[in-house]
């Protein structure tokens, strides 16, 4: 369900506001959230499927790991490249960065908002995808609870003090109709060093969960009213900053760890099996959870072809058959992606993991 919520709420944010409809446009104003979320649950996600192996004393495979990223994000991501370097109407602006910083995962730093931008929180999945692994083997039987926790809030601390100092040296003397603020974007939040909070709660979570299950299970199968209560105030607080605030310091300082931590509460007050079982019954929570990726990387410029198509005909922007079909559109081409693209790699990866698991039981794990 919080995977479904994440892509509401990136959707939400994407589309553009209309006039007046102050609720809406707090909540689609919020919509930038979705995306943090995203990073929580992929690291809790991603840090299990290393953390795991480890607390059994076993070694884990780089290459099986690295393979199984591979072929779950590459195929549809370079298609959908593809599609915005090749056919310029697929695109909702102007690609103006180079094919080789998307295919080398460098595009979010120095970026400036242009066609298929929204590629950079692909390039700090994969920036974790290599520093991730890299060290909890280092860390390796030499980590303590006490550390791993005094650690993690080094981090997230630096990494407020970084954008609180960035903000001060390139921000702090603006005028409030300054040019200058379009920079804001390209130093305070696409970059990797930026957007670390979700990742590294995730990876807390994920620990707790593998190293402490006992203290897990009672996390989630009676999480009472305090967490979800914690999680509440914290995405409030987040809220308040951004409304009231947004690109002061308060809000690079502390935008990012509310965010984080609120999605981090919400995700353990519903991993427990009573709150499963309730979001099961939601009808399309699976599938538009399963299709979550596919939308991400089609639904700015489905709905920007909808756009083009319907205003000729005068159906604007917020015109109801325009809405509809921009819907109906974006689930079409993720429903195309996902079972043209997606699953086959997915059949693909299954293959090819099991011929390396045995190989490495032949042979022993490899690290590299």
């Amino acid at each position: 369900m919080l995977r479904g919520l994440a892509i509401i709420l990136v959707v939400l944010f994407h589309y553009p506001r209309p006039p007046g409809h102050d609720t809406y446009r707090m909540v689609a104003n919020f919509g930038w959230t979705g995306v943090e979320l995203f990073f929580v649950l992929s690291g809790f996600l991603i840090g299990a499927q290393f953390l795991e192996p480890m607390a059994k004393g076993e070694t884990p495979s780089l290459p099986r790991f690295y393979l199984r990223r591979a072929l779950r994000i590459l195929p549809p991501f370079l298609v959908v490249l593809g599609l915005y370097l090749l056919v310029p109407a697929w695109s909702e602006r102007p690609v103006v960065t180079p094919a080789w910083r998307f295919l080398t995962f460098t595009q979010n730093f120095g970026l400036h908002r242009n066609g298929f931008s929204r590629a950079w929180s692909l390039c700090v999945e994969e920036h974790f995808y290599l520093a991730l692994p890299l060290t909890l083997l280092a860390l390796r039987g030499r980590a303590r609870a006490p550390y791993v926790l005094a650690g993690a809030v080094a981090v997230m601390v630096a990494g407020m003090l970084l954008r609180g100092g960035l903000w001060l040296h390139l921000f702090g003397k603006l005028g409030p109709d300054d040019m200058a603020w379009r920079e804001y974007d390209t130093y305070l939040y696409y970059p990797t060093y930026a957007r670390l909070d979700g990742l590294l709660c995730g990876v807390l979570l994920a620990t707790v969960r593998v190293f402490r299950p006992a203290l897990w299970q009672r996390w989630t199968h009676r999480p009472g009213v305090l967490l979800p209560a914690f999680g509440l105030l914290c995405l409030g607080g987040a809220a308040y900053v951004n409304q009231q605030y947004n690109r002061e310091l308060s809000f690079a300082v502390l935008a990012f760890p509310l965010v984080s931590l609120g999605y981090a509460a919400l995700l353990v007050s519903m991993a427990g099996p009573a709150a499963s079982r309730v979001c099961a019954r939601i009808p399309g929570v699976r599938t538009f959870a399963v299709l979550s990726f596919t939308v991400y990387l089609t639904h700015k410029s489905m709905q920007h072809l909808v756009r083009v198509t319907l205003e000729p005909h005068g159906m604007g922007t917020f015109h109801v058959v325009t809405l509809v079909g921009g819907a109906v559109a974006v689930l079409l081409a993720s429903l195309l992606l996902h079972h043209a693209v997606e699953r086959p790699a997915l059949r693909w990866r299954e293959r090819l993991e099991r011929r390396l698991a045995d190989r490495e039981r032949r042979e022993g794990p490899a690290l590299l």
